[in-house]
């Protein structure tokens, strides 16, 4: 709303509507007893905005409201103050100031009343009053705007304000009265503000011991009142400058405090204040200006640091204002600056420097004391950055508030300010000031020379450039140099620059203001040197401008001292002057001193003196000046040491001999202060130099001597090195930095030769290998090394060792074997080094590529032989091309790529490996062995290698996998290898008739393809990783040979198993593809192969997805290639994991149940597999504890089985099969249905054969499989049967259990109970006793749903009939229950077969057989008419009487009960035949009537029941109808016995002695109760032949004899018993007194 009325236009303003707004605002400013709330702002805003335009009305509001006493009046009155503040912004005119007296009048009865809280609004408020009035008045001059009444009112507030409120506890008040009276100083009386004075100006100073905020605005209030009371045109100053000084007292250390800038959140108000402290000066300044000269040149005495530094900022700030006042007192101001020069406060020096430009710039300078103060602003520019970095935090910490004078500081000042400050001022006096040149140019030019000026260099030099554009002529430079302490440009001037050009990245552009400045001072050297300077200086300047593209190259260093060197050493070429040479070179020597601790330099000047000896011939010259060099070097140092090393070797190229001279007396003074050595332990250690930096400078000396001599001596002299084991003296040292000078030297050897191989000297290097062993042991980690952290000193000497190893490498003689292995030993495991530090790894690990390379290059005589090498070295780097981690596959395949770029330049004749073009060393090298070989009769192509020799198989499936890598590099580098590899491959000769020769076409557009791949890579499109791979892939497909793709896909494993799961998967897509496209290239074995990889694959791969595709994989081999044999081997590999592993406790799961689940899904290979397992567990025979077999079969898994076990893994196959087939597998379940429960029907029967044995392992897998069959197929109620009688083994349960599942599924599936048939009837043929058993109980349980299909009937019959001769007692029982079922259903078709087997079977001797025969025989003998069985009628009687005395009581009963049967048919002409066997039969029965066994008793009745009617004797026949025959009681069969012998004594006497044998015969019966039945029946017997005939036989020779024997020896009480009564019926009937014991 505020902001509406302030943009509100005149023509729209409505008097009325803003009176309500007015009223609406101040209502709801005094509604609220709180203060400053946001609504109270938003609604004061408002008024003040009605204000700018109708101010009147907004006074109104206000006036009426400050009449009474409520919370609203601070609110009210902060509304007037910002109506007054905002009063000069928003109108024209001002609103406020004529309204002044009525706020005063109302605002001034309440002033008394005020609390402390909210005295700072009403004193904030004055304030902004007060700036109105002088806005007003600056604005309106002439308006009258003070009356008496105002002016009343003013005084009034002053004194309450200066009296009270000043002297308030509250900060805040005090604060905000200063504030406001510091505004109202100019509005009161001369003579109120005098008598004010005494109290004021204490109030003020006092709040300098607070804060900075308070500080700004006490010396605001402070500059008010000093223009009030010094400046005012009424009258005289009101203070004199005796009072004035404890005011500039108290501010110059606020001077000091307020001029440090180091906290940015106080800069803006410590500026402020600085400026208005520096206006107090410069107002007391303008009043008492000589006093105030005097009275800061006396604090510029060095008592106080802070006011000597606030007063030289005052000075400054007051010499350009009041120069012409102070112009007379020059002199005091030189001397007091003069005294400070040695001031070591650097915000003193700060100061200083400032006034010192200042003074400058007014001409204050010349005279005496110009040069000194020069000389003061050259020193500071010399500052160094170690001065900078080494400067104390506490000592420029910056001085806060509150603070006592005594301690303040010039703080917050750093060295980095002060140099800055100087080099500004010293550039400014050089460029702008024109009367300083005549003292800046002999002063600037002595500059350079002195070590202490040495940072100051830089802009010295630019000072003089500067300068020398002012200059015309070479006149004024001469004129310049007149006097004797200036230097002599000639030596001096020239050799201080060239050593200080050493460091192009020095602070201010050091090397590019030295060589300017040698362009400026050109004139003053020799002529002829102007002129190549002109030329070559810009050239310098050129590479060392762009320091940022400098810092890229990691050698930038080493080729700018190069460039320096040889910019010298033309310079010296040019002027061709010895003698100013030598005079140079004792200038040299004389600047060691400069140098002393500045290494780089040092090295540096070694160069140079070197290079000037290189062209001096004075030997003792260059003795002195040799002897010179090595006494100033620092050997302790490595830059130091290098630069001597160089500079020896630079002189060597002339004076060789006097070198080696001077370094063989140091290293026989090394010997010879071993002693000292020794005691320096005990004395003091560093009087002696250590001999590690001794021997790691002798190295380097010896190394660049060798590196520089002359080629045409350098041979003998290597030789005499080497040959005197002078290295391996120095192999003892232990310091990093010693083993690297001592690498190098060995490096700069090798270097040597081949440098002289290049001029066409060329000669072996004497014990190479040696060297080369040297190295490796130098570059290895010390047991020292572990004390320090030396990681990065280790690696830098590694880096060293590489390249040493190159250089030798590539000398004569040829690298052997050995010593090619160890260096890889020793140098492949650099690949596995972290990043970081890169700039150290880097350089190391491409040191090693080049190493690498190196012996690919140079160990070979021919192609051959160097692709062997390079076969080796890429077989030593594969663990790296596929490590884990990212940078060192990188390394791997950068090297791989190098090694084979390297290698195909060799398969290029005429162009050298090394780079060198035309005739070279090398090519000579390989020219020369070929001839010593007497190669000259050989082809080119034995000079070549040969496709076979790259393993291109092996090598592809390597890198393949880096194609998909998750590094793009990775990827381009190995598609890059790919490429070399066939490009090598298919310029290499063919042999005749190879059948790659007959697809080359194809071969070149493949690789083209590969190459255009290629392209995109390096071009870094936008596409897609998986296209790129899928067309390397496509690529490498066509280019692989028959043999190198089946080597691919044998090796598959490890690519598969990649660690990079992005390349495992692009390796899985590889062998897709190529099994796709080439698949049926491969043979049996090769598909064997390949399966195993691939499984081994699943095995290692624990990732879920990857193994899937994996699997794929090998469905697509089977898919392609032979399927059973991909079966196989899988079964293999599932039987391998049963035997060795846990398979269920497998982490990720069983991969090959994984292989099992994928086939069964498989809608190509699904009902392959299956067909398999089936096949696979139909065609394994284990044998089983010597049952009988019927012949061997060939077992398709023999390798991992034993041969008295089913195969597990078809089990589980099946049962995988089953369980995860999902749709597909269930249809081909289905389709298989007869095949597959075949199977699992014959292996339980194998698995139970086992259990039976006590092994049921092989039950426990097999039954889940057969769960699974049922529930896949649908099949609940077979399931229930397994559920309920699977494992029940005892008994032959199984069996019955078979025939369950037989009579399920005929029931269930009718329709495939023929197919079924038809694969059982086959099993029945096999060797093995449990499934012959199976099939035979399955087949005779089907016979029975057979009855609507008379050829399977037939057929089963047939099969059964065939069978009944089994060596299983159990198969021909069941092909017998099987035949007498199917007997059942057609009589007249299949009786006379069935009866045959009956007949036969009767006599088996295994008792199941006999029992299931006779139990058959009484079964069908209910069906089979007389006709059939009458022809077999006395064979069954006779067979039957055999088994009617078995020991098994069911035969026994089964057999009594079929003879009786046979009765039926004992008629007609075989009644008598018949009636013969009953009466053989008729004794058993009789006995057996009361047998043990209640089936045999009940049996024996039956049969009697229905044979005595055929004996024609009624008395016989009715006995069957009494109850003693039909009672179980001993009595009632006692009575029955009796009865029966005596009516068989009366009727058939002539069959007695038939029955009377028969029944002695019994007596040796194996059953007791036979025994006794028979003893009594016998008694019986004879009881009742008394009468008929005599008895003397029988006692005398057998009964008699019998009974009592039986009597007396059985061990049976029912024998015993029964004994009894016989001899008493036997006594009886012979009379007793005829027998005598």
């Amino acid at each position: 709303m505020a902001f509406a009325v302030h943009v509100m236009d005149e023509r729209d303003i409505d008097h009325a509507f803003l009176t309500k707004l007015a009223k609406v605002a101040t209502t709801e400013m005094i509604s609220s007893k709180e203060i400053n709330t946001d609504w109270q702002k938003a609604a004061s805003s408002l008024l003040v905005s009605i204000g700018a335009r109708l101010p009147d009305l907004m006074m109104d509001e206000i006036f009426s409201s400050l009449s009474g006493h409520h919370s609203a009046l601070p609110t009210m009155v902060q509304t007037l103050a910002d109506f007054a503040s905002a009063d000069g912004i928003i109108s024209f005119t001002s609103q406020f100031t004529p309204r002044l007296k009525g706020v005063l009048s109302r605002v001034l009865p309440i002033l008394g009343s005020v609390k402390d809280a909210l005295r700072p609004i009403f004193a904030h408020a004055f304030k902004c009053w007060c700036q109105a009035v002088w806005q007003f008045c600056g604005d309106f001059p002439s308006d009258p705007y003070l009356d008496n009444d105002v002016l009343s009112f003013l005084h009034s507030v002053f004194e309450l304000l200066l009296r009270v409120w000043a002297s308030s506890r509250d900060m805040k008040v005090r604060l905000a009265t200063v504030e406001a009276l510091g505004q109202m100083v100019g509005l009161v009386s001369r003579t109120q503000l005098k008598a004010a004075l005494p109290r004021l100006i204490p109030t003020i100073l006092e709040l300098y011991r607070k804060d900075h905020q308070s500080a700004f605005i006490a010396t605001c209030a402070l500059d008010n009142l000093l223009d009030a009371s010094l400046l005012s045109e009424s009258g005289p100053p009101l203070l004199e400058f005796e009072e004035l000084t404890i005011v500039l007292s108290t501010l110059l250390p606020v001077t000091c405090i307020c001029n440090d800038e180091s906290e940015k959140s106080l800069v803006a108000v410590k500026r402020k204040t600085y400026n208005a402290i520096q206006h107090c000066f410069l107002t007391v300044g303008s009043v008492y200006p000589e006093e105030l000269f005097m009275y800061l040149l006396n604090k510029c005495k060095p008592r106080e640091e802070s006011c000597t530094f606030g007063a030289l900022c005052v000075l400054k700030h007051l010499l350009p204002r009041l120069s012409e006042t102070w112009h007379g007192k020059i002199e005091s101001l030189v001397e007091t600056v003069k005294s400070l020069l040695e001031d070591q406060s650097v915000g003193v020096q700060k100061a200083l420097a400032e006034l010192i430009v200042v003074m400058a710039s007014h001409c204050y300078l010349g005279g005496q004391y110009g040069e000194l103060f020069i000389e003061y602003l050259v020193r500071h520019c010399a500052i160094t950055e170690a001065d900078v970095a080494g400067c104390d935090p506490q000592k420029v910490a910056v001085q806060n508030f509150p603070f006592k004078k005594s301690e303040v500081k010039a703080g917050g000042v750093c060295p980095f300010e002060l140099r800055m400050i100087c080099e500004k001022g010293l550039l400014l006096l050089a460029i702008t000031i024109p009367e300083m040149e005549p003292i800046l140019w002999p002063c600037l030019l002595k500059m350079i020379i002195p070590r202490k000026y040495t940072g100051a260099v830089a802009i010295v030099c630019r000072c003089i450039s500067e300068l020398s554009r002012h200059r015309s002529s070479y006149a004024s430079l001469t004129e310049s140099i007149a006097h004797t302490d200036i230097p002599i440009p000639e030596q001096e001037l020239f050799a201080r620059l060239v050593v200080l050009l050493h460091d192009p990245l020095a602070r201010g552009q050091l090397s590019t203001q030295i060589l300017t400045v040698l362009c400026c001072l050109a004139p003053l050297f020799p002529k002829n040197v102007n002129l190549f300077w002109q030329d070559e200086i810009p050239k310098m300047k050129a590479y060392i401008s762009d320091t940022e593209d400098l810092k890229q190259d990691s050698s930038y260093q080493e080729t700018w001292d190069d460039m320096i060197i040889n910019f010298f050493a033309e310079s010296l070429d040019v002027i061709q002057d010895i003698d100013w040479a030598m005079s140079l070179g004792n200038v040299f020597s004389k600047q060691y001193l400069l140098y002393i601790g500045d290494d780089e330099h040092s090295a540096l000047l070694h160069r140079c003196l070197g290079m000037l000896l290189q062209k001096v011939d004075g030997r003792s010259y260059v003795r002195e000046k040799i002897d010179l060099m090595y006494k100033h070097a620092n050997i302790a140092n490595g830059t130091n040491r290098i630069g001597l090393a160089k500079g020896m070797g630079l002189v060597s190229a002339s004076h060789l001999d006097t070198v080696l001279e001077k370094l063989k007396s140091i290293l026989d003074g090394v010997g010879h202060n071993r002693f000292q050595r020794f005691l320096s332990f005990f004395s003091n250690r560093a009087k002696t130099q250590d001999a590690d930096d001794v021997y790691a400078a002798l190295a380097l000396m010896y190394g660049y001597a060798a590196r520089y001599a002359p080629s045409t001596i350098i041979e003998a002299r290597i030789d005499a090195l080497v040959g005197t084991n002078m290295l391996s003296r120095l192999l003892h040292v232990r310091q990093p930095a010693a083993k690297q000078a001592v690498i190098t030297a060995i490096d700069l050897l090798g270097r040597a030769v081949i440098h002289a191989a290049e001029g066409g000297i060329s000669f072996p290097l004497k014990r190479r290998d040696q060297m080369l062993d040297y190295i490796l042991t130098l570059m290895g980690r010390d047991e020292y090394d572990g004390a320090v952290d030396l990681s990065l000193e280790l690696l830098h000497t590694q880096t060293l060792a590489l390249s040493a190893c190159t250089t030798l490498v590539s000398v004569e003689p040829k690298l052997t074997i050995e010593t090619r292995n160890l260096i890889l030993k020793a140098t492949l495991c650099f690949f596995a080094l972290p990043n970081d530090p890169p700039d150290v790894v880097d350089p190391l690990i491409k040191n090693l590529i080049t190493l690498l390379c190196a012996i690919l290059l140079t160990s070979g005589d021919d192609g051959r032989s160097r692709g062997e090498q390079l076969l080796h070295i890429m077989r030593s780097v594969d663990q790296y091309v596929s490590s884990a981690v990212d940078h060192q596959r990188a390394r791997g395949c950068l090297a791989v790529y190098e090694l084979l770029v390297k290698f195909r330049t060799l398969c290029s004749s005429g162009y050298c490996v090394l780079g060198c073009s035309g005739s070279c060393m090398h090519l000579h090298q390989i020219t020369e062995r070929i001839a010593s070989r007497n190669s000259s009769s050989l082809t080119s192509t034995f000079l070549l290698p040969t496709r076979d020799s790259l393993y291109l198989g092996e090598r592809t499936i390597v890198y393949l996998p880096r194609c998909a890598d998750t590094s793009s590099e990775v990827r381009k580098i190995s598609a890059q290898i790919l490429d070399l590899f066939f490009t090598i491959a298919l310029s290499l000769p063919r042999p005749v008739g190879s059948p790659l020769s007959e697809h080359i076409e194809q071969s070149y557009s493949a690789l083209s393809a590969l190459g255009d791949v290629i392209a995109i890579l390096k071009s870094d499109a936008s596409i897609d990783p998986s296209e790129i791979f899928n067309r390397i892939v496509s690529s490498v497909c066509v280019l692989l040979a028959k043999e190198e793709l089946a080597v691919i896909l044998h090796g598959c494993t490890i690519s598969i198993c990649d660690k990079v799961k992005l390349s495992a998967e692009g390796s899985v897509g590889a062998i897709m593809e190529f099994i796709l496209k080439r698949g049926n290239e491969l043979n049996e074995n090769d598909v064997s192969r390949t399966t195993q990889s691939l499984i081994s694959a699943t095995i290692y791969v624990t990732d879920k997805h990857l193994r899937q595709e994996v699997l794929a994989a090998i469905c697509c081999l089977a898919e392609q290639t032979n399927p059973k044999v991909v079966f196989f081997e899988v079964l293999i590999a599932a039987e391998r994991d049963i035997v060795t592993k846990d398979i269920s406790w497998l982490r990720g799961g069983w991969p090959m149940q994984d292989a099992f689940y994928t086939f069964s899904q498989h809608s190509v290979l699904s009902e392959l597999f299956l067909e398999y397992i089936v096949s696979e567990l139909n065609n394994h025979t284990p044998d089983q504890g010597g049952d009988s077999e019927k012949g061997d079969s060939v077992r398709h898994l023999a390798e991992v089985c034993n041969d008295d076990e089913i195969p597990q893994a078809a089990i589980l196959a099946l049962t995988a099969f089953f369980r995860g087939g999902g749709k597909t597998g269930r249809r081909t379940v289905e389709q298989s249905y007869a095949a597959v429960l075949c199977a699992l029907i014959l292996q339980l029967g194998n698995c139970h054969g086992w259990a039976e044995t006590g092994q049921q392992h092989s039950l426990r897998t097999l039954l889940p499989a057969f769960y699974s069959f049922c529930e896949c197929v649908g099949d609940l109620e077979m399931g229930k049967i397994l559920a309920r009688d699977g494992e029940q083994i005892e008994n032959g349960r199984w069996i019955n259990l078979i025939e369950d599942l037989a009579s399920c599924v005929a029931m269930k599936r009718p329709k495939e109970v023929h197919p079924i048939c038809n694969i059982l009837s086959k099993a029945l043929n096999r060797s093995q006793k449990f499934q012959r058993e199976a099939a035979a109980a399955a087949l005779s349980q089907f016979v029975r749903y057979s009855d609507g299909s008379g050829s399977l009937l037939e057929h089963l019959v047939e099969v059964l009939c065939l069978h009944v001769a089994d060596e299983s007692a159990t198969a021909r029982r069941l092909c017998l229950v099987g035949l007498v079922q199917a007997s059942g259903l057609h009589v007249d078709q299949y009786a006379f077969q069935v009866l045959g087997v009956i007949l036969v079977l009767l006599e088996d001797p295994d008792e199941g057989v006999a029992l299931s025969t006779s139990q058959s025989l009484l079964k069908v003998l209910q069906t089979f008419p007389r006709d059939v069985v009458a022809p077999s009628l006395i064979n069954l009687s006779i067979r039957l009487r055999n088994l009617i005395i078995s020991m098994n009581g069911k035969v026994r009963a089964s057999s009594f009960a079929a003879f009786g049967a046979l009765s039926k048919y004992g008629t007609g002409a075989l009644h008598e035949a018949f009636l013969e066997q009953v009466h053989s039969t008729l004794p058993r029965m009789i006995l057996h009537l009361q047998d043990d066994e209640a089936s045999v008793r009940q049996a024996c009745k039956s049969a009697l029941q229905q044979i005595l009617p055929l004996l024609d004797v009624e008395d016989i026949s009715s006995l069957i109808n009494t109850n003693c025959f039909n009672s179980d009681h001993r009595s009632d069969y006692e009575n029955f016995v009796r009865d029966i012998a005596r009516h068989i004594c009366q009727n058939l006497a002539a069959r007695v002695d038939t029955y009377m044998a028969s029944a002695i015969q019994a007596f040796d019966a194996p059953w007791p109760v036979i025994q006794a039945n028979a003893l009594y029946f016998v008694g019986s017997m004879l009881s009742h032949l008394g009468e008929q005939r005599s008895l003397a036989p029988y006692v005398t020779q057998q009964v008699f004899g019998l009974l009592i024997g039986k009597m007396s020896r059985s061990s049976d009480a029912i024998v015993r018993a029964n004994c009894s009564p016989a001899l008493s019926m036997l006594l009886k009937a012979t009379h007793a007194l005829t027998w005598s014991v």
